[in-house]
């Protein structure tokens, strides 16, 4: 499906940066300055997170904690909702930072869920693979 275009002017040194994240990252220039912007938007929607890049991609966090939005949904749906048990599991969380991680997953549920899921489908196989590598010693 064609997109509209718009066009749009941008400072040299904004250019730049973009440009230079595009060849770092071998993606186009229209590609990189699309996401970022999204990011951008998504982080004034849900204050408190922000987004850094991980070995499986770029990751939503929770601001002074260094959790992945995921790593915290998935503990609280452990915890069933439970605040005093999900503090007991990660108490450098606090409130403010659990209230920014439910706005995130209010707004964008299907990409969180499918972050947990593979996470978790991730260290099933690294368990099974270091259970064989036990068996073998």
């Amino acid at each position: 499906m064609a997109t509209p275009t718009k066009t749009l002017r941008l400072r040299p040194k904004l250019r730049a940066e973009i440009e230079r994240i595009a060849r770092r990252t071998r993606r186009s220039f229209t590609e990189v300055t699309q996401d970022l912007l999204e990011e951008a938007l998504r982080m004034r929607q849900c204050p408190g997170i922000y987004f850094a890049d991980e070995p499986a991609g770029r990751v939503a966090k929770v601001g002074g904690t260094g959790l992945g939005v995921w790593e915290v949904i998935r503990d609280w749906q452990a915890a069933k909702g439970d605040e005093r048990k999900l503090a007991r599991v990660l108490p450098h969380l606090g409130a403010i930072g659990l209230k920014a991680a439910l706005l995130y997953y209010e707004r964008y549920a299907p990409e969180v869920d499918d972050a947990i899921a593979d996470n978790e489908a991730a260290f099933r196989a690294l368990k099974a693979g270091a259970g064989r590598l036990v068996r073998q010693a």
